[in-house]
């Protein structure tokens, strides 16, 4: 249970940090964001991230069975 927490303070730390950063960071390139469209983005890429993490996990984790 520990592990499950700090995954999920880690990455629900990262999807309230993107959201910020992009709130300050967007408006550099023109884009104006609200804070929901913010979150929204940053939970695209938060489930993108997720799914690269689990997907190398798994293939380096079948490499290591191989070798």
């Amino acid at each position: 249970m520990k592990h499950l927490f700090e995954s999920f303070v880690d990455v629900g730390s990262g999807l309230l940090l993107a959201t910020i950063i992009q709130l300050f960071v967007f408006p550099f390139f023109g884009f104006y964001p609200n804070v929901l469209d913010s979150f929204q983005i940053a939970l695209v890429f938060t489930c993108i991230s997720i799914f690269r993490s689990w997907f190398w996990r798994v293939v380096f984790n079948r490499k290591n069975k191989i070798n």
